[in-house]
């Protein structure tokens, strides 16, 4: 059985915690992912190596926009979905 990555927002703390497959956990603040009065919506792993967190406009019934980030917090960029 393979392992993956597990992520979380906390909304409360405004910040992603990743857990890795090996016990590793790590929380940074993802101040890219609200940038533009954006609320999040959803967070999703692609397995293994990176985190996306999907964001819209505050009020808005869909996310419109995916925020990448590597497992230990490194922003990738961002894309319209």
């Amino acid at each position: 059985m393979q392992r993956t990555l597990l992520a979380f927002w906390n909304e409360d703390r405004q910040e992603l915690e990743v857990r890795r497959p090996t016990g590793q956990i790590f929380r940074f603040p993802a101040r890219q992912a609200e940038a533009g009065n954006h609320e999040v919506f959803a967070v999703q792993t692609n397995g293994t190596d990176e985190v996306w967190v999907l964001t819209g406009p505050r009020g808005a019934r869909r996310a419109t926009r995916k925020v990448r980030f590597t497992q230990t917090g490194t922003y990738r960029g961002n894309s319209v979905i």
